[in-house]
């Protein structure tokens, strides 16, 4: 069951930034010519809400798996410290992402504002995540031995 923990946990991570950047949708200012900090992908019509439902669809599959699997102690609770700061970090970068492909007329401010709040909050998040996952698997090494 800790495999089955793990791939939920990993599906859940990697489908937050997905939905998130389906639901925000496209952010272009309503010009004809507009500049673009990243250009966003040219995606086939009909992909984006197959992407995004899908990613929605898997991120909540895989917080009912992570549920009943803490529930059922099938998973220590304290993996909550590292799953939740993941997810919300895919929930940022899901939303950054489309700040960073919006059109505009000139500066796009949104832009320069994630790139210099937002890498490092993600830096930091992943940094702390990956730190608390290390002291979780060392204290469960210290009690199996």
């Amino acid at each position: 069951m800790r495999q089955l923990s793990a791939i939920a946990a990993a599906g859940l991570v990697l489908a937050c930034p997905v939905w998130v950047w389906w639901v925000v949708g496209q952010l272009d200012a309503d010009f004809d010519d507009l500049d673009y900090y990243i250009r966003p992908p040219e995606l086939p019509p009909g992909l984006e809400p197959a992407l995004g439902i899908s990613g929605m669809a898997v991120a909540v599959l895989c917080a009912l798996v992570l549920l009943v699997a803490t529930s059922l102690e099938w998973l220590d609770r304290r993996w909550r410290q590292v799953i939740g700061p993941l997810v919300l970090a895919g929930i940022g970068t899901g939303y950054g992402w489309r700040i960073l492909t919006a059109g505009g007329i000139g500066a796009n401010l949104g832009a320069g504002l994630v790139t210099l709040f937002g890498v490092p909050t993600l830096v930091a998040t992943l940094v702390s995540a990956l730190v608390r996952s290390i002291l979780l698997v060392r204290q469960a090494r210290r009690r199996r031995s």
